[in-house]
């Protein structure tokens, strides 16, 4: 079996086109490199990358992806509605199929000390890479955002983990660790109301059914002029996302509120799609095995283990 672990980089521009082009086009130029999604988002001037491959790949896609993105963002004219305090806002490494997270969290550690040193850039270690509590929720470390972080860093608990002290005005910080996979998804709501999502994110994040699992950032969508909700779950095996639209639901209805439509972000592992439907239709003892494409897929593992 081989070892499958991805990079799934926020950038901090998804309004202009032509960059997001251009990127792309550089990191499928990366030998070994599988460009698996783009995902922009022009509201919260953010594109998402993810790609899987090599180390000596995913390093390379990566680095070359600081070099376009430092080169051309300059965050000092940045907008976006979404928490952020860097050109290259955050870069994760997720180890997918075979890799355990102590390996990922190695190589994050060693690709963070490319990225200080190659581009002196501030660089912050989250999740399972942290070297504080305070510093494994990416959230805690957005916190003042980029308008507020010059300051934030003068405060000895939050001096960078690699890279220089001093706040870059043009690039902001950096964010680099190793997590488990991520659910990422947009809600839009039925309300007008860009209050109530800032009340019903509160919720999310402070309800004990969803613990401290859960992210939750309000905003709004200018083209259909609704309220909506980004929302991140940190485990998917603990935290399910069917609950988590259930308990968004339920907290609505004190408003008044619906949702109008789910838009996903980024890649999804399948399971989350299997356990939303079996929760849905009511269906009990099912194995995963009777899903076709598993079936398929298990036989030809099979085949080619034993050839």
């Amino acid at each position: 079996m081989s070892k499958i672990l991805a990079a799934i980089p926020n950038v901090c521009e998804g309004r202009d086109q032509s960059f997001v082009d251009e990127l792309t086009a550089r990191l499928q130029r990366v030998s070994g490199l599988v460009l698996m999604d783009v995902s922009r988002d022009a509201s919260r001037n953010r594109t998402v990358y993810s790609f899987s491959g090599s180390k000596e790949a995913l390093f390379e896609g990566g680095l070359e992806l600081y070099r376009y993105s430092l080169g051309h963002i300059d965050m000092r004219k940045h907008e976006g509605e979404y928490p952020r305090v860097g050109a290259v806002d955050v870069f994760p490494f997720v180890p997918l199929k075979d890799v355990t997270i102590e390996e990922a969290t190695q190589m994050a550690r060693e690709f963070a000390e490319k990225v200080a040193a190659e581009f002196k850039l501030p660089v912050y270690l989250f999740a399972e890479s942290a070297t504080r509590p305070q510093r494994r929720n990416v959230d805690d470390i957005r916190e003042g955002e980029y308008e507020g972080f010059e300051e934030k860093m003068k405060q000895a608990e939050w001096k960078p983990d690699l890279g220089p002290e001093r706040f870059p005005h043009d690039s902001g910080v950096t964010i680099i660790g190793a997590r488990h996979p991520l659910v990422s998804f947009r809600v839009e709501l039925s309300s007008r109301d860009e209050s109530i999502a800032r009340k019903l994110a509160e919720a999310l994040e402070t309800s004990g059914a969803c613990g401290n699992l859960v992210n939750a950032n309000p905003g709004h969508e200018p083209v259909s002029n609704r309220s909506q909700i980004t929302i991140s779950i940190t485990n998917f095996r603990q935290m399910p996302m069917y609950r988590v639209i259930e308990q968004l639901r339920m907290e609505g209805r004190r408003y008044g509120v619906a949702i109008r439509k789910v838009e996903m972000i980024g890649l999804i592992p399948e399971i989350v799609f299997v356990e939303s439907a079996l929760y849905y239709m009511g269906v009990h003892e099912f194995n995963h095995d009777r899903i076709l494409e598993r079936n398929i897929q298990q036989h030809m593992d099979e085949k080619l283990f034993l050839e």
